[in-house]
């Protein structure tokens, strides 16, 4: 298989075979939380492109040149990166707040909460020391920085697809006559189990 097969395949899996979302079940507090405006979850998914693009090559450069030469890196792995977060996502706060106070206030609690959110962690673990999930591509024990950000990009889109795809049903089904029980929070959950149905249906393609 050509490196560049290769990669496809690793876009591929990590956006849409293993979305992070809706087949690994991580970050789902802002999956629900602002899906219900369109504006928002752009803003969220654009915002979570950035941070896990820029995380992941800090955390990848972190690893490979200071926490694994040095021999500590199972013990410090984690309060690093999130350091390395914590500070991305305080870039991307004052940018939004700077630039668009509008989506800076409609984004609320949830765009700090970007830096606990546990897709962008896991995200920047797997690519610095890969192997906690598993896809059926023939990688080394570690990824190459050209593969470590070819897998973050594919999550991040996958993320942000998902998002703004459950966003759009969300908005649409607020003009469906569904019984008053079922408004809001219920169908939300149901849309969501289906959605991830549908993902889960596209587990083998392409040998993934």
């Amino acid at each position: 298989m050509s490196g560049v097969s290769q990669l496809a395949l690793l876009f591929i899996g990590a956006a849409l075979i293993n979305n992070i979302l809706l087949t690994r079940f991580i970050g789902l507090c802002p999956f629900f939380g602002v899906s219900g405006n369109m504006e928002t979850s752009i803003g969220m998914s654009l915002s979570v492109i950035f941070v896990m693009v820029m995380a992941s090559t800090a955390t990848w450069v972190v690893w490979e040149f200071i926490l694994d030469p040095l021999g500590v890196g199972e013990f410090l792995y984690i309060p690093a990166f999130i350091l390395i977060i914590a500070s991305l996502v305080q870039f991307v706060e004052m940018y939004l707040r700077k630039a668009s106070p509008v989506l800076y206030r409609a984004m609320g609690i949830y765009l700090p909460l970007i830096t606990t959110n546990c897709a962008v962690l896991a995200t920047a673990t797997e690519a610095a020391k890969p192997g906690f999930f598993k896809m059926n591509i023939a990688l080394g024990a570690s990824l190459s920085l050209g593969e470590a950000l070819v897998y973050t990009l594919g999550v991040s889109v996958g993320f942000g697809f998902a998002l703004i795809t459950f966003a759009a049903l969300r908005e649409r089904l607020e003009l469906v006559p569904a019984p008053r029980l079922m408004k809001g929070t219920p169908i939300a959950f149901i849309t969501a189990g289906l959605l991830s149905l549908s993902y889960l249906g596209m587990s083998g393609w392409f040998g993934l």
